[in-house]
């Protein structure tokens, strides 16, 4: 659909806010979020990967203390609160504690209800150590739009985002912690692959671990459906807004095909086991 075209009732405003996370202060981290979004109007928003407590613990035993309940945990009880306030709908990343297990989990909460979470299915090698991996993916839809979660090194897995195109995923919503280029880089081609809109929020600032440093580099995007960047930061904190258009992805095209997941198809694949 051409931009002439576009009605206004296709459009939503979705966006991302990065941030520099304090380690280990749920309360500091709350509060900027709060003050970030105080007179932001917004239809959709992406937060970072462990947005509320950072990343570089030292030992499973130190990260089990700040696992919250991703159903009633202090965190998710305020995003509630505030996505209920703003009437849009909020993905972000924390630690979910359920039993003796943590996962990595993006929490996906709408107008002040839950729609679901994601755990995080694909981790690195620090991440093993740490969290126990999740088994499935999903599609969530908030009545704006169709979407799917993929946390940072979910991104690295063809496989994983093609399972969600293929369940009619308009929107890729990716909360991420990353140092290096290459995401940066990688996520145009997985909007471009699967014809879908895709909003990566990346961490901004640094944490030490015992054994290594980590610089968190921002650089978080919007993305079209061709893999076109619609809006990038750089390493400032940013509140990043872009109105996008996802009817325009229900229909998986592009220039050089009229249905890419009739070619998708052609090929066995499956989720998460």
């Amino acid at each position: 659909m051409s931009g002439d075209m576009q009605s206004e009732n296709a459009a939503m405003m979705a966006g991302f806010f990065q941030f520099p996370v304090a380690f280990a202060d749920l309360q500091g981290n709350m509060q900027t979020i709060r003050q970030a979004l105080a007179s932001a109007s917004f239809d959709l928003l992406v937060l970072p990967e462990m947005c509320s407590t950072g990343y570089m613990f030292d030992t499973r035993e130190r990260l089990m203390q700040y696992g919250e309940s991703a159903e009633d945990g202090v965190f998710v009880e305020f995003l509630l609160a505030l996505s209920a306030q703003k009437q849009a709908t909020l993905i972000a990343g924390m630690v979910e504690r359920d039993g003796n297990a943590l996962y990595n989990t993006a929490v996906v909460l709408n107008r002040g209800k839950h729609l679901g979470k994601q755990r995080k299915c694909h981790l690195s090698k620090l991440e093993k150590k740490m969290f126990d991996a999740g088994s499935s993916l999903q599609c969530f839809d908030d009545g704006n739009c169709r979407f799917g979660v993929l946390t940072c090194f979910d991104l690295w897995i063809p496989e994983a985002a093609r399972v969600l195109a293929r369940d009619g995923a308009q929107l890729f919503c990716c909360p991420a912690n990353y140092g290096g280029p290459w995401t940066t880089e990688l996520v145009r081609t997985r909007a471009m692959e699967n014809g879908s809109y895709l909003i990566c929020c990346n961490r901004s600032g640094r944490e030490a671990g015992t054994e290594f440093q980590a610089h968190f580099r921002g650089e978080s995007q919007i993305l079209g459906r061709m893999g076109d960047v619609l809006l990038a930061a750089q390493e400032e904190t940013l509140l990043g807004l872009q109105v996008i258009y996802p009817t325009d992805a229900a229909i998986k095209s592009n220039v050089m095909c009229d249905d890419l997941m009739a070619e998708a198809y052609r090929y066995q694949l499956h989720g998460p086991l």
